[in-house]
C-alpha cells in the first residue's frame, strides 16, 4: 500500500470502511529499525481488524536520543507500507498518538506487550481517548521480541 499524504485521506478511508462495516485498527510508533518483533506485532494486529493503519512518528518528535531516528520518517513510512499486514501508513506530525487516535477513532489501538505494564501518562491519555470513542487497547503478545534501541546501540558501537 502507498503512504497516505494527508489527514483528509485517512479520514475519508476510515469513513468509507466504517460505512462498509469494517473494523479499523491503529499501530503507532517510531519504527526506526524494523525487526521481527515489529513484524509479529503487525501480523497479530492484522488478525483482529479488517483494516490496519500505522502511524509513524515524524522525525522531530522521535525522542530516542541524539542519533535517532536513523532513518527519516519518509523512509520509515515507505518501508512499513511494504509490509503486507499494514493496509495504510501515514506520518504523524504531532508529538503523541492522540491526534491520530481522535482523527481515526480506531476500534482497536495496538501496543506492544512491553507497554502492558506501563504507567506512562501518555499511554493513560491514549487509553482514555480510545475508550471515549468506544474503542479498546490491545497489547500484542511479543513472544518474538527484539529492541530497536538495542539493535541501534550495536550498530552504532560496531560502525565502520
Amino acid at each position: 500500500m502507498a503512504v497516505l499524504n494527508s489527514i483528509t485521506e485517512l479520514e475519508d478511508l476510515a469513513k468509507d470502511y466504517r460505512a462498509s462495516g469494517l473494523t479499523i485498527g491503529l499501530c503507532h510508533g517510531c519504527f526506526d529499525i524494523v525487526h521481527i518483533g515489529h513484524i509479529h506485532h503487525f501480523q497479530r494486529a492484522s488478525l483482529l481488524v479488517d483494516r490496519l493503519f500505522v502511524s509513524v512518528t515524524a522525525d522531530k518528535y522521535v525522542n530516542k536520543g541524539t542519533d535517532r531516528p536513523i532513518f527519516p520518517d519518509s523512509h520509515r513510512a515507505k518501508f512499513i507500507s511494504s509490509i503486507r499486514y499494514c493496509h495504510h501508513v501515514i506520518v504523524n506530525h504531532t508529538p503523541t498518538a492522540e491526534f491520530m487516535l481522535s482523527t481515526l477513532r480506531p476500534d482497536i489501538f495496538f501496543k506492544g506487550a512491553d507497554y502492558g505494564v506501563s504507567t506512562d501518562p501518555r499511554l493513560q491519555a491514549e487509553r482514555a481517548l480510545v475508550e471515549s470513542h468506544g474503542g479498546k487497547i490491545v497489547f500484542t503478545d511479543d513472544c518474538v521480541m527484539d529492541s530497536t534501541s538495542r539493535i541501534a546501540k550495536i550498530l552504532m558501537h560496531d560502525s565502520i
